[in-house]
């Protein structure tokens, strides 16, 4: 669904695809290699080979897909008509009337309701300059997020 001109999507980044190879690559032995098999070992480098099985193990070649959709779907989206939360299997949308305000706890932030608190997946701290500019007026002004650098080391002479 596209966003409106002043509708934000806070998404999980790129690099996080990175680890959906990590998983596939992992899971290869898992799914390919019969236990049962001991394979033939070499006598002279030591090493062996195993024997390759394709039976019910396969279907952990499904993790890395679930992983992938995951990170696709997976978003926050702040505009002047509410925040909407988009995970795996749902969407949830809070009109701004419903919405008390934010929530920090540790590096989360949550959407106060009358009914309790939602968290907002893909949303940290630095965002939410952006989340209270996004909502129309409906949140107060926050500031910028300015990132602190983290401290240096001095060289010894």
């Amino acid at each position: 669904m596209p966003t409106g001109p002043s509708e934000i999507a806070l998404r999980l980044p790129r690099s996080a695809y990175l680890i959906v190879l990590f998983v596939f690559f992992g899971t290869i032995p898992l799914a390919l290699v019969d236990p049962s098999d001991p394979g033939v070992v070499d006598p002279k480098s030591g090493f062996g080979s195993a024997g390759l099985a394709v039976g019910p193990r396969i279907a952990l070649l499904l993790i890395p897909i679930v992983v992938t959709f995951f990170i696709a779907r997976t978003a926050t989206f702040v505009g002047p008509d509410g925040i909407r939360v988009r995970a795996l299997l749902g969407t949830r949308t809070f009109p701004w009337d419903i919405v008390r305000g934010l929530s920090v706890r540790d590096r989360a932030v949550y959407a106060v309701l009358a009914q309790g608190s939602v968290r907002l997946p893909c949303t940290r701290i630095a965002h939410l300059h952006a989340i209270s500019e996004a909502s129309g007026g409906r949140l107060p002004e926050l500031e910028q997020h300015v990132p602190k650098p983290a401290p240096q080391r001095r060289r010894r002479r």
